[in-house]
């Protein structure tokens, strides 16, 4: 098999490896629900949705956010508590875990205002759901995969309600139904309201709304500095609710009744979690040890580099060095200074060298200069008439044509003899 089929194979194989892989993810993933159901969000805008109370609260309330953290970053953190007064929860699809639990009752107890608007009992859980969302039947009752069902029972039995000790049953109507509700908390004047359910209390409370037949539709649960309301229908709070009767109007003096007006609508609990960016998720792993590891190696590795003066360029390889013939390279070399004939720089480099040997590299004019300076000065002495011949020999070298390379090595011969007496003289 030569290179081009190898490589051909190599890829195809590598292809048809990642299109199996993809495959048996995309077997082995859960299928994706679809279905949006009655989630009382204040990103749904159709019926089951609570985004009409958040834009009439956007109008008249102080602000209003949307919670996407759990409930457990309340603690410890000042500026996060004092920018709530009420926190609204609609019939959450997600349990409570119980670090959530106390941080919630911390923060009620610190003055913050609690309105929960539930169809059943908020289940509290340690354990993590592993398909988020999903709901059993039309309760909102949480299941979770691979439990038993008695595991489920006991998880369900211990909730938030349960906990305040009341129990929770509501008798849900397929029709709109109007009722007088007085609020007994604040003094408010009676309101016509519409929903879609009967609740039905047990347990020691006080009731914070009441009908015309003094049947409780809210209760009040004091806690510390703040309290807790509970409405046991999450339709009241609903769009389609906020166009019946005095809805809205109950809904915005109960809210705006509290502190200073800061409402914010929970939507961690409806799956919308606030979602990490990189920037935030690398300061927080470099606070934990293996984030310090890894920046202590970070600036060895720099400090090295830097003290060292290596630098991360580009990889090459080294070219192989390659041993040649001697005798080929000596061949190749004469031939070529066979067919330049550099009779002309040949007898300038002979002149150049002489001058350079007789000074001792101090030569400080040109050395066709010092040449003729040699020759005036040695007029009278034996090496002048070899300066004078070897002055005939360089010119004739350089301007005649017809020099050859006997004439070179001639030039030679009288430079050696001139270096000879210089030696004798000195």
């Amino acid at each position: 098999m030569n290179t081009e089929r190898k490589n051909r194979f190599i890829v195809f194989s590598a292809l048809s490896c990642f299109a199996l892989l993809m495959g048996l993810l995309a077997s082995l993933s859960p299928s994706v629900n679809h279905d949006l159901f009655d989630r009382p969000s204040s990103y749904y805008s159709d019926k089951t949705g609570v985004k009409g109370l958040w834009m009439i609260l956007r109008q008249h309330a102080t602000s209003v956010t949307q919670w996407r953290k759990p409930f457990a970053v309340l603690d410890g953190h000042q500026e996060l508590t004092s920018a709530i007064d009420t926190l609204i929860i609609a019939s959450p699809v997600h349990p409570l875990g119980p670090y959530e639990t106390q941080a919630l009752m911390r923060w009620v107890e610190d003055g913050g205002q609690l309105i929960l608007a539930l169809e059943n009992d908020w289940t509290i859980s340690d354990e993590p759901l592993r398909e988020q969302g999903q709901e059993l039947s039309q309760k909102r009752r949480h299941t979770f995969q691979g439990q038993t069902e008695s595991q489920r029972e006991k998880q369900e039995e211990d909730g938030l309600l349960k906990r305040l000790g009341i129990q929770l049953r509501v008798e849900p109507d397929d029709q709109w139904q109007d009722d007088t509700w007085l609020t007994l908390a604040d003094n408010f004047p009676a309101y016509n309201i519409s929903t879609k359910e009967t609740p039905h209390w047990e347990g020691d409370f006080e009731a914070l709304v009441i009908n015309e037949q003094n049947e409780p539709r809210g209760l009040n649960i004091p806690k510390g500095q703040g309290r807790i309301l509970v409405i046991g229908s999450d339709s009241v709070i609903s769009n389609e609710a906020m166009m019946q009767a005095d809805n809205a109007v109950w809904w915005t003096r109960m809210c705006l009744s509290w502190g200073k007006g800061n409402v914010a609508f929970d939507e961690y609990h409806h799956g919308f979690a606030e979602r990490r960016g990189f920037a935030s998720l690398t300061i927080e792993f470099m606070q934990t040890p293996w984030g310090w590891f890894t920046l202590q190696a970070m600036l060895s590795g720099g400090l090295f580099m830097f003290i060292n003066q290596r630098r991360l360029g580009r990889i090459y390889e080294t070219p192989a060095s390659s041993t040649r013939d001697a005798l080929r390279l000596l061949e190749a070399r004469s031939s070529l200074l066979a067919r330049a004939k550099p009779t002309r720089l040949s007898a300038q480099w002979i002149a150049q060298t002489l001058a350079l040997d007789l000074t001792r590299g101090a030569l400080k004019i040109p050395w066709r200069d010092w040449v003729k300076l040699q020759a005036d000065q040695n007029q009278k002495k034996e090496t002048g008439k070899h300066w004078n011949h070897f002055i005939d020999q360089l010119t004739k070298l350089e301007q005649s044509p017809s020099a050859d390379e006997g004439d070179l090595i001639r030039l030679g011969q009288t430079a050696a003899t001139i270096k000879q007496f210089y030696r004798h003289e000195h």
